[in-house]
């Protein structure tokens, strides 16, 4: 059902995909994960746009240290 979901996110406008990148940044710079050149492009585009990808990330990536810690 997650699927589903997120694919109706993706349809309007690429709500789903665009909200999925910073989390991915975070969890590349924790070592976690390798983003695609694409994610990469797409993450500094969102960054250019009043730093949204970038405040996003912050969130997500003080989460995860928080997480790891535990």
């Amino acid at each position: 059902m997650e699927s589903f979901w997120y694919y109706l996110q993706c349809a309007f406008f690429g709500s789903g995909y665009f909200l999925k990148v910073p989390l991915k940044k975070a969890m590349s710079e924790r070592g976690l994960v390798q983003m695609t050149a694409a994610e990469n492009i797409w993450y500094v585009t969102l960054c250019v746009c009043f730093g949204a990808g970038y405040f996003h990330k912050v969130i997500v990536k003080k989460a995860l240290s928080e997480a790891i810690k535990l």
